[in-house]
């Protein structure tokens, strides 16, 4: 190829060939729920069985491996590594930094589960400690279990992408794309067929993921609406919520990371804060920091046994509509969350980024879970679990506090800015797997901040979320293998690299 062609190449906003099957391929999907719902829901269905009970096993031994290899690559010579050139500094302040990616990768599922989860475990004892339910032993159990699905696990999914990806970028020079973080195991094969590949299907899972998380966020909102004002609101109030929230995040993806997404990262983790405060300080106090203090005790305790547990001989599928469904649910968003937060460490260390993306999110989850969740099971609120749908625990929490309204109010914002800065990041992240630019065009961002928005609404419109749902989650089935390459390939790669210049 002459250097004029690689120039045009390099010129061209995106990749034809990923943006476009990609594209068609989405299109296809949301077609084929809309035609053939039934069909497509028995076939997700049968594969989403197939995934969660018989490969259940390699799910908990993939991420307990993952958790591990975060570890070694924290606490020995690795974490001295820099993601980047000696001469590149953070771009981001350290609370900006850690917002934006925190932001990113939680979404509004904090704020959803919160009091949702522990609640639900309160009711029904996970079958790891079994016992009666709505009993203090019961509560504890509740929160351990909580703080399991939302603890170290879960982000050590997103951490180990992250360095590889980050490393090859900035120091490699590679594109910001997916395929990118698998420099180290399939070498330059990912600059051709193979690496387009691994683009295309991070551009699927990513659309179907986020797509399914604007209907529940837009679920989530006009429940809050309904409970706390006794709004009756329309039919078609999903597709309202949906197209302001479109709005507003194309909006700030399209004016840039600085101006956008720093912004709504910031002001995020403000309200954040503030919700924790007033409900730990106005709330049952002593009661919540008992519980927590226990539950992080009985975690620690716990959780290599937890990371095992396959509930042999246990009727029906808890693991599989719990830890598993977690799991799953975590690697489905790897690919966006972990090149967006490779996209804003640009000059930290190995160990400072696995510290920011490991430990502190695990520790900001467990005070989280413990205040709100604990404040759920003090108040009871699982008869508004079977009356109103998890998805309005959390407002029914808020009426045990004072000024309720002030803090509904909150929560509201809480869920849209927290779902705005995970939108914010995938519609960036869109843009880099189909351009491998570290910024894309702004027209570019901007298409797919709206191609988020319309494929929710779309599937909004069919009421095939929870479909798409169990889909986006099926998707995590080939990535596992994927992630399993990366703990040989990471390790080579930054030894190697490491070796070079010593």
């Amino acid at each position: 190829m002459s250097s004029s062609s690689k120039a045009d190449n390099n010129d061209r906003p995106f990749d034809p060939l990923v943006f476009w099957v990609s594209a068609v391929l989405t299109v296809l999907f949301v077609l084929w729920s809309i035609v053939f719902p039934a069909t497509m829901e028995r076939v997700i269905d049968r594969v989403f069985k197939f995934t969660t009970v018989g490969w259940g096993w390699l799910y908990l031994l993939t991420v307990f491996a993952l958790v591990v290899a975060c570890f070694v690559l924290m606490l020995t010579k690795f974490g001295t590594m820099k993601l980047g050139l000696p001469e590149d500094k953070p771009e981001f302040s350290d609370i900006s930094w850690f917002a934006m990616l925190f932001g990113s990768a939680i979404a509004a599922g904090i704020v959803f589960w919160g009091p949702a989860e522990p609640a639900s475990h309160y009711v029904s004892p996970p079958p790891f400690y079994g016992g009666e339910a709505k009993t203090a032993e019961a509560a504890m159990n509740a929160m351990t279990v909580s703080f399991f699905h939302w603890g170290l696990s879960a982000w050590a999914i997103y951490a180990l992408l992250t360095i590889p990806l980050a490393h090859a970028c900035f120091t490699k020079g590679l594109p910001f794309r997916f395929s990118s973080a698998f420099y180290y195991v399939f070498g330059d094969r990912v600059r051709g067929v193979l690496g387009k590949i691994l683009d295309i299907f991070a551009v699927f899972a990513t659309l179907g993921g986020l797509a399914t998380t604007t209907g529940l966020v837009a679920l989530q909102l006009s429940s809050g609406l309904k409970y706390q004002y006794g709004l009756s609101l329309p039919s078609y109030a999903s597709y309202l919520i949906i197209g302001v929230l479109t709005a507003i995040f194309t909006l700030a993806v399209y004016t840039g990371l600085q101006k956008g997404i720093k912004f709504l990262g910031d002001i995020n983790m403000w309200v954040f804060i503030a919700v924790f405060l007033f409900v730990f300080v106005f709330g049952p106090t002593l009661f919540l920091v008992n519980l927590t203090t226990n539950s992080i005790g009985q975690y620690l305790a716990d959780f290599l046994p937890m990371s095992f547990f396959t509930a042999p001989g246990v009727e029906g599928n808890w693991l599989g509509d719990w830890t598993i469904f977690y799991w799953a649910w975590w690697i489905s968003w790897s690919p966006f969350v972990a090149l967006f937060i490779a996209r804003i460490s640009k000059g930290r260390t190995i160990r400072e980024t696995v510290a920011a993306t490991l430990v502190l999110p695990t520790l900001a989850d467990f005070l989280w879970y413990g205040v709100i969740g604990g404040a759920g099971i003090h108040f009871d609120v699982t008869e508004v679990l079977s009356e109103h749908g998890v998805e309005s625990a959390v407002f029914a929490t808020a009426q045990h506090l004072p000024l309720t309204g002030v803090l509904a109010v909150a929560l509201l914002f809480l869920i849209a800015t927290f779902f705005l800065t995970s939108a914010n990041s995938a519609a960036l992240a869109l843009s880099m797997f189909v351009s491998g630019k570290e910024d894309p065009g702004r027209n570019l961002r901007a298409f797919w901040g709206i191609a988020l928005g319309a494929v929710a609404a779309v599937l909004a419109g069919t009421g095939s979320l929870q479909v798409i749902q169990t889909a986006s989650i099926a998707t995590a089935f080939p990535l596992m293998f994927l992630l399993l390459t990366l703990l040989y390939g990471t390790f080579k790669g930054l030894g190697d690299y490491r070796a070079d210049r010593e």
